[in-house]
């Protein structure tokens, strides 16, 4: 592993501050209503700082998804290797999805992410290649291990029921914000095992 110079680890540091104040402001204000000099203030950093390592609030928005993509992808691939078979593997699939519930912060984010993406056409592609990372799927290996080999018709299937399983899971975690009796995290995480289990069928 390479060693890092002082100069790359406060790069590093910094960075990492004003990502960490951007998403508690653009989670409180939303992107549009977001300001920089907000964010450096957050983060214990000038406003030329900012600047020093985004090229603008959009670069910004754009490192912070990807970040926290980033970091949900490897934490899923960490725990389905540890998996000893297909049955442990989805059920370890299945859990991490419900308990997605205790980060109310990354559907907002989310939500943000792709209202931005729809409202500027001219960045559209960029953030679609952004929102590429969440898709765990590109990898044969980990997909293989939670769903077994599948033909290409039973694939396209589990492929479509990916793709709706995200944003059912931000929708409910959104709309609990506004109904939190209705939707408590207890009957989140049972709505959302009765969700799964009938896009993913238990194994026998």
């Amino acid at each position: 592993m390479k060693t890092l110079t002082k100069q790359q680890l406060r790069i590093q540091e910094t960075q990492a501050r004003l990502l960490e104040a951007a998403e508690e402001v653009f989670v409180r204000d939303g992107f549009e209503g977001a300001q920089l000099d907000e964010i450096a203030t957050a983060a214990g950093r000038s406003k030329g700082s900012v600047y020093t390592h985004f090229k603008n609030k959009e670069d910004l928005f754009l490192a912070l998804f990807e970040r926290r993509t980033r970091s949900y992808v490897e934490q899923i691939a960490h725990k389905i290797q540890k998996c000893a078979d297909q049955k442990q593997s989805l059920a370890a699939f299945r859990q991490f999805c419900i308990e997605l519930i205790r980060d109310k912060a990354f559907s907002i984010l989310t939500l943000e992410f792709k209202l931005y993406a729809l409202r500027h056409p001219e960045s559209k592609d960029r953030f679609r290649r952004a929102f590429e990372i969440s898709r765990t799927t590109t990898d044969d290996r980990l997909y293989v291990q939670m769903f077994g080999e599948l033909t290409r018709d039973t694939r396209a299937d589990d492929d479509l029921a990916l793709a709706a399983l995200g944003p059912m899971i931000a929708g409910l975690i959104l709309e609990s914000n506004f109904e939190p009796d209705i939707l408590s995290d207890k009957k989140l995480r049972r709505i959302l095992g009765r969700i799964f289990d009938a896009l993913f069928p238990p194994l026998d």
